[in-house]
């Protein structure tokens, strides 16, 4: 397997308001809110018309990597309900290998309410349920070892359960060939839990892959090469994501790629942009090519995504990124 995602199994149900049912809701705009399952129950049945696909950060990248032509599994915990068979058919549809057990009972799948303003900006209320039962049990030792990398997302430290399932994940690339890949998430969750993450990029973590908020949160006044090897930290990349002034990507040595950025053709839906890059970028990084052809692909896969309603990949998007990035042959 090219690339592993362990992450928190969540299904996107995406609809399109304003700025006045945000406030109504007293939610932050552009954030993400953790609600329980009478809001979420609330929410969605004051959403009117919604789309419903696979998400999570982590569960968005893998299905990227997947589409563009990587051998991409996922782990995440959903239940045996209408949206834990909605989400299990999404990812599979996009070429990923999903096989985790399903949780029977309750709680129900989790679910993260998107809230797209005609901006583009989504907010987010999420209802975490079912993927919160994510253990060590359900991480197949064989699959992390014969991966080329697997990435971990950040938000898998909120629970002691699933640091537990980082910790084997860890393990049993220890014991192999395979990185460790990790996603920061959000710079609230890295603020929560800055000296675990800190603690795994010293030791565990060769890839981190963050936007300039959550970098800034996890390394505070020192720089994003304090976590590379060979200057404290256990890292071979930092990437480092700027929005629409494009990406950075560190190693050690002192390379610094700076990736320019591929602008959207349109602004629908920032939903999952980041996620893209991180698919993009590790779909270049398993075959090889350059840091900064891997940056390209990352950018042009976040320009698609951006330019729909949703993080899945869109149509035809392998035919896309070749067009797109030049001496690129994608298959």
């Amino acid at each position: 397997m090219d690339v592993l995602g362990i992450g928190n199994a969540i299904v996107d149900v995406l609809f399109r308001t304003d700025d006045d049912t945000i406030r109504a809701h007293e939610l932050p705009k552009g954030g993400m809110t953790l609600i329980d399952e009478t809001q979420a129950e609330k929410l969605y049945t004051e959403a009117g018309e919604t789309t419903e696909r696979s998400g999570g950060s982590v569960a968005n990248a893998i299905a990227i990597a997947a589409a563009l032509g990587a051998d991409a599994g996922y782990v995440g915990k959903v239940s045996d309900d209408r949206l834990g068979t909605s989400f299990t058919e999404s990812i599979r549809s996009h070429g990923v290998h999903f096989t985790t057990p399903a949780l029977s009972g309750s709680p129900a799948t989790a679910r993260c309410l998107v809230m797209v303003t005609p901006d583009g900006e989504r907010t987010m209320s999420t209802f975490l349920g079912a993927c919160t039962a994510l253990g060590p049990d359900d991480i197949e030792q064989d699959d992390v070892a014969g991966s080329r990398v697997s990435l971990i997302e950040g938000y898998l430290a909120d629970t002691e359960q699933a640091r537990a399932t980082i910790g084997k994940v860890v393990d049993a690339a220890a014991k192999s060939k395979a990185r460790v890949g990790l996603t920061l998430s959000d710079a609230g969750c890295v603020d929560r839990h800055r000296e675990y993450f800190r603690e795994l990029a010293r030791e565990n973590v060769e890839i981190i892959i963050a936007d300039e908020d959550e970098m800034a949160a996890l390394v505070g006044d020192e720089p994003a090469t304090s976590l590379l090897r060979g200057n404290g930290g256990n890292c071979e990349l930092v990437i480092v994501t700027h929005g629409e002034k494009g990406s950075t990507v560190y190693a050690p040595g002192g390379v610094v790629e700076d990736v320019l950025v591929h602008p959207a053709e349109q602004l629908v839906d920032t939903t999952g942009a980041g996620d893209a890059y991180a698919g993009g970028f590790l779909y270049g990084w398993t075959r090889g090519l350059d840091l900064a052809t891997c940056g390209r692909i990352g950018a042009v896969a976040a320009s698609l995504v951006v330019a729909q309603l949703g993080a899945q990949p869109p149509e035809g998007l392998r035919e896309k990124v070749a067009a797109l990035v030049p001496g690129l042959e994608v298959r």
